[in-house]
């Protein structure tokens, strides 16, 4: 059964903000699936900063670039997960499937930019994890 977050552009961002940390617990094996209307939209600051999932290199917005952050590169203003507290990180955007290959971890989503304090806005992602051995 799926499950739906809201992720905020400001609240859940890797600079300053705290992980939305979720109840999902995956193990290796599984399938995580998550999912994002490529209509929600939020914003990383005026003018042309505003992007789905998929962050600023889009039509909505501007390019921005990449941004780095603990050694993990991804486009500005796109939606980001981690199963391991945050040591390391996976591109999200709109839409990701994922094998899991760690013994176990639980899912934290994160808004990717440089400065918390101009965002604005959230997007829905729709979490399914998908049990037993991967075939």
């Amino acid at each position: 059964m799926p499950n739906q977050f809201e992720v905020k552009a400001k609240e859940n961002s890797v600079s300053g903000g705290s992980p939305l940390v979720t109840r999902i617990t995956v193990t290796k094996g599984e399938l995580l699936t998550i999912n994002v209307s490529p209509d929600d939209k939020w914003s990383a600051g005026a003018a042309d900063r505003e992007s789905n999932a998929n962050g600023l290199s889009n039509p909505f917005g501007g390019n921005y670039g990449l941004f780095t952050h603990n050694g993990f590169s991804f486009f500005y203003g796109s939606l980001v997960g981690s199963i391991d507290g945050g040591k390391t990180f996976f591109a999200v955007g709109t839409r990701m499937e994922m094998s899991i290959l760690v013994p176990e971890g639980r899912l934290a989503l994160y808004y990717w930019d440089i400065n918390q304090g101009d965002n604005s806005g959230s997007v829905i992602a729709t979490v399914a994890v998908y049990k037993g051995p991967l075939v």
